[in-house]
């Protein structure tokens, strides 16, 4: 099977399919400078986008900017999530990761979001989508209950609600 079918076949099934769900958060060791952090995050989002699409994994993203924590949730086959994980604790824009949750699921939440960036304060949430220009921002998107759930325990994770750093 071609690249491009294997990309088409993986993106038909995200939606119905058991995954392997994992949840953790840390502290972001971006730039303070709110101009040089949203560019971290643009090219962080962009890079996401295009691996995630590759490997069938999905999620969110939570930026906490005033306690410069982030929280995610990765969606996809045990294989391709704790692959990712292994890289994330290692990266070098955050430390102190700590898994909330991990654990076998039914059915995605976030089949159609590669990866979704969601801000804490003061802004709306933001759904971004690359293009050859970059990212641009999508049209709004509409959230269910379990999506809104899981993006609430999040938020509650970067405030520090949970487990201590």
């Amino acid at each position: 099977m071609s690249p491009v079918a294997s990309r088409k076949r993986k993106s038909v099934d995200k939606s119905t399919e058991a995954c392997f769900r994992l949840i953790y958060r840390s502290r972001s060791l971006l730039s303070s400078d709110p101009k040089l952090n949203r560019e971290s995050l643009a090219d962080l989002l962009r890079v996401s986008r295009i691996n995630n699409t590759e490997h069938g994994l999905t999620g969110a993203l939570v930026l906490y900017e005033y306690k410069q924590r982030f929280a995610q949730v990765l969606e996809g086959s045990e294989e391709a999530v704790m692959g990712l994980y292994e890289k994330i604790k290692v990266d070098r824009r955050h430390d102190n990761v700590q898994i909330h949750h991990a654990d076998t699921v039914p059915v995605r939440l976030f089949s159609r979001w590669a990866m979704a960036m969601v801000l804490e304060h003061r802004e709306p949430d933001m759904p971004l989508m690359a293009t050859a220009d970059g990212l641009k921002e999508a049209a709004p998107w509409r959230v269910n209950a379990e999506q809104e759930l899981v993006l609430n325990q999040l938020r509650d994770l970067t405030r520090g609600y949970g487990r201590s750093y």
